[in-house]
Order: C-alpha cells, then sequence, then structure tokens
C-alpha cells in the first residue's frame, strides 16, 4: 500500500458507498457501493430498523475486510444528514461502532454542500469554463436535495431542500393511490416546496447551465455512456427524456435502464423534480454527472494531503459563503472588511502568544466577517442576534461545533464578555473554551480599532513586549475613541493573554 492511499466510505440513504484513494493522484484504486436502504426505513419510520442495522453491519465489515487486504490504515465513515435524521441514528451509531470496530461520524448540511462542491471543482470537466456563465448545481440524494449556485465562474449560494425523491415517495405514497392523476398533484407538491427557494434567489440572475449528480440520480446515470464521468444534453432533449419517463410502465423502466424495484419508484420523483427546476431557473443546457458526496471526500482530503492533482483553495469557499451571508443581512462591507483584515493581522503577528493554527485563523476570519449580522435584527445587543442567526444558517464547510464556536466568538465581540473561568461556555469542551476565548480576544481588539466606524487607521504595527502589546498605528485623523474603545475592549484581550494591550497613535499629515 502507497502512504498515500486512504479510504473512504459514505453511509447514504440507499447504498453504503466506499473508495480507496491514491490521494497523491487522486487516483481509484477501488470503488464500490453496497444496497443498504436505511431511507425506507427513516422517511417511513422515523428510526433504522434492527434488520437494516444487520445490514449495515454487515456491509462496513466487509468493506473494512477489503481495506486491509488492500494495507489501507486510515479509513473516513460518515453518515450523511439523513442517516442521522432518523430518531435512533446515535444508538445505532453506537451499535455499528462495536460490530465493526468503525466510528461513523456525522456530517451536517454545510459539510455535505461544501463536500459535493469540492467534487465539481476538483472532478468535473471544465468547471471554469462552465460556470463562467451562472451555473446550478444540483445533488440529488433520497431524503434531500442541495442547490449550489455559481455564477461569474465562483460559488455564489447554496441552499438545502427536504424534497429528495425517496422522501417524496414515502409523503406521497397514500396519495398517489387515491387519485386519478398523481404526476399533477407531484408536480403541485414539488412547485409548493420550490416555492421559497425560488424568491430568495438573487435578482437578475440567469442560470442557463445545470449540472446534475447524486446518490439518487440512477435513471439518468444510465444515459453516461460507458467510461465517462458526465453527458450533456439540451433543454428540447431533457423534455423528451421528461415525457418518456413520466409515461413509462414500472416494468419498462425496470427493463430498459436496470432499474431496482426501490429505484423504479423513485423515477416520477425524481423527473418531475428536476425537470420542475429546470423549468423554474430557464436553464438551456443540462451536464448530467455521475460525481456523488465520495468524490467531494477525496478532493478534500488530496487538498490537504497537499496533491498537486488537486488546484483548488478548499477555504475560498468557505469565506465566500460567510461573506454572502454578511451581505444578506447588510452588514457594512467597510467596517467588515476593516474588521477582519486587522483580525488577521493581530493573529499572524502573535503566534507566539496564542499559539494556534491554520483552522483556527479561518474560524477568525469568518467570525469576523458575520459578527455584525445581528443588527439587522436589532442593533440594541446585535451580538445576541448575530448568535442565533449564525447557529441558524447555513455556512458551508463547518462542521457543528465549528459554527457554534464561530457563533459565540461573534457574540463575544463586544460588549458582552464570557466569565474568567469560561464557565458560561459549558457546551464546549476545555480546548474548545481556550480557542473562543483567544479568537474573541483578538476580534474585539479588531472591532475596536475602528470604534468610530470611519476607518481612520491605515496601518498597525504589532510589538510584542515583555510588559504588553504595544499597536502603533497610523492614521488619517485622531483615534482617541479608538484608543478609549481598546481600554474597553482590551481588558478581556489582558485577562486571556496575560498582557495588557495598548494603542499608540499618530496622525498622518
Amino acid at each position: 500500500m502507497a502512504a498515500s492511499e486512504r479510504g473512504f466510505v459514505v453511509i447514504g440513504a440507499q447504498f453504503v458507498f466506499f473508495s480507496i484513494t491514491d490521494l497523491r493522484t487522486l487516483k481509484e484504486v477501488e470503488r464500490g457501493a453496497y444496497p443498504v436502504s436505511t431511507g425506507e426505513d427513516i422517511f417511513a419510520t422515523h428510526e433504522i430498523e434492527p434488520e437494516t442495522v444487520d445490514q449495515l453491519a454487515v456491509a462496513l465489515r466487509t468493506i473494512d475486510r477489503l481495506m486491509k487486504d488492500y494495507g489501507v490504515a486510515q479509513v473516513k465513515v460518515v453518515g450523511s444528514h439523513s442517516f442521522f435524521e432518523a430518531e435512533n441514528a446515535q444508538f445505532v451509531r453506537d451499535q455499528l461502532l462495536s460490530r465493526t470496530g468503525l466510528t461513523v461520524a456525522m456530517l451536517t448540511l454545510s459539510e455535505e454542500s461544501f463536500y459535493r462542491t469540492q467534487a465539481v471543482l476538483g472532478k468535473f470537466p471544465d468547471f471554469d469554463k462552465v460556470t463562467n456563465s451562472g451555473t446550478v448545481l444540483i445533488d440529488i440524494s433520497s431524503g434531500s436535495v442541495e442547490l449550489t449556485a455559481f455564477a461569474d465562474g465562483d460559488f455564489g449560494f447554496s441552499r438545502n431542500l427536504s424534497l429528495g425523491p425517496l422522501r417524496v415517495f414515502e409523503v406521497m405514497s397514500d396519495l398517489q393511490r387515491t387519485v386519478p392523476n398523481p404526476v399533477e398533484v407531484m408536480r403541485d407538491y414539488i412547485d409548493s416546496r420550490l416555492a421559497d427557494f425560488m424568491r430568495l434567489l438573487p435578482k437578475n440572475q440567469h442560470y442557463p447551465h445545470v449540472i446534475l449528480m447524486g446518490s439518487a440520480l440512477s435513471v439518468f446515470g444510465a444515459l453516461i455512456p460507458t467510461g465517462q464521468g458526465t453527458v450533456e444534453i439540451d433543454r428540447e432533449g431533457f423534455k423528451l427524456l421528461y415525457r418518456e419517463l413520466t409515461r413509462a410502465s414500472d416494468q419498462y423502466l425496470s427493463e430498459h435502464y436496470e432499474l431496482t424495484a426501490s429505484e423504479t419508484s423513485q423515477v416520477l420523483p425524481t423527473v418531475l423534480l428536476v425537470y420542475r427546476l429546470i423549468k423554474s431557473l430557464n436553464s438551456e443546457e443540462i451536464w448530467i454527472s455521475d460525481l456523488k458526496l465520495l468524490d467531494g471526500l477525496e478532493v478534500s482530503a488530496a487538498s490537504a494531503f497537499g496533491s498537486k492533482a488537486v488546484a483548488i483553495d478548499p477555504d475560498h469557499e468557505i469565506l465566500i459563503s460567510a461573506r454572502n451571508l454578511a451581505d444578506r443581512y447588510m452588514v457594512d462591507p467597510k467596517h467588515r472588511d476593516f474588521t477582519v483584515k486587522y483580525a488577521l493581522q493581530l493573529f499572524d503577528r502573535l503566534k507566539k502568544l496564542h499559539g494556534l493554527g491554520k483552522r483556527e485563523r479561518l474560524l477568525l476570519e469568518i467570525a469576523a466577517t458575520v459578527t455584525d449580522i445581528g443588527a439587522y435584527v436589532d442593533t440594541h445587543k446585535h451580538y445576541e442576534h448575530s448568535d442565533y442567526i449564525i447557529q441558524a444558517s447555513e455556512l458551508i464547510g463547518l462542521t457543528a461545533p465549528e459554527q457554534r464556536m464561530v457563533a459565540t466568538i461573534a457574540r463575544y465581540h463586544s460588549s458582552d464578555t464570557p466569565q474568567t473561568d469560561l464557565s458560561d461556555l459549558t457546551e464546549f469542551n476545555t480546548a474548545r473554551r481556550l480557542v473562543i476565548a483567544k479568537l474573541a480576544a483578538l476580534l474585539r481588539v479588531a472591532d475596536a480599532l475602528d470604534a468610530s466606524r470611519q476607518q481612520k487607521i491605515e496601518k498597525i504595527r504589532v510589538s510584542l513586549q515583555d510588559e504588553r502589546v504595544l499597536l502603533t498605528a497610523t492614521a488619517n485623523d485622531d483615534v482617541e475613541l479608538e484608543r478609549w474603545s481598546l481600554n474597553t475592549k482590551g481588558e478581556f484581550f489582558a485577562a486571556v493573554y496575560g498582557l495588557p494591550i495598548e494603542l499608540k497613535g499618530k496622525t498622518r499629515l
């Protein structure tokens, strides 16, 4: 086994996908899937049945033996968001650990969105060219639909809808047996769920291109030529396909497209969903891709490994997601950019003091970007509003604990201050409490440097001395308000780092 080979496993709603990948080259050594339909249990009864747990355990043990046969030492196993929707998901997770020795990590919706974006950025052919015009990536899993928009070649926004075809089928199954026109009823149901999404789309932005991907695209996957990862069709071609599939019998679908009974039952909701999205977006070209969440895990791991086969910045989409959230809540862009700039300067120049790494720097940049969004609700105690808005929003690429950390850092950037013993941060472990305190202290200083909201300071010099941290600012106006604000907010900095922080300013003539 090469030292760069890793194993990846995704427990989805209908399959357990796995791969063995050489991170150095991003080439797959082995790839496969075991059919285990957790989704049918979850969407029907909200729990994973014991028989399904048995099937999961068998699949995971088989995959684990294969990994060991290849000599793969590091295996990442994740459960999709739909898996953890089950009310007994934590019990099932513990049972799988005891029976297989494998720990199933939970993915948030924002993490899934991040990995899917990484998949297309790293593996979709001519992605930059396709996304020069407005493009929507539509990832369809059995339980949900993730819509990620790109404009001018760059990430725009992401939305998740609980509208996967298996979920729609389970919700509509009783109704389908009692109405004369189930296609029309299902179409109306899907349209009602899409209404809010369409309303929130950016104005005056056209999306002529659509990329379809995901684990629930079995019927479309049959259209991809052998040996190719994508196929392109135009809108008229898709209309013809839509008419064929919505009128076809289950027997025809099963035989012609080689679908299982479960996959056949999802054809109608899948085709209707895609057709209504394409019609609503007025898209002209459609790419059908066999990329899945599994591919995003591979690309992300290869990027972290330093592979030359992946030429993407994994933090780029995360930061754009944060800026989009700030824009949505009308944060003052000049103060935001000022705060981000000086928060990062303080972080970089005080590394010996805080001892934190690259990931913590990213969390600080995100917190500095979104810290004032609560003012959209009310400027009074806006930091409290920032806290719950951040926790309720989709910031792609962050784990659930990281998103809560960002929200807490934002809460304490202003006049609200955590207790010196950090006893009010009980939901975090000791290590995370310290990170929150250190980053919040830096953010408070950066925010104080623009207390007047006039961006008076043009540059600062940071000097770490034995008895203090000295900031020497060059400004275009008097900085007495900033100095006064720092004296107040700097008290928490001194408590965290054990050194007072002071500001000296000179006005540029």
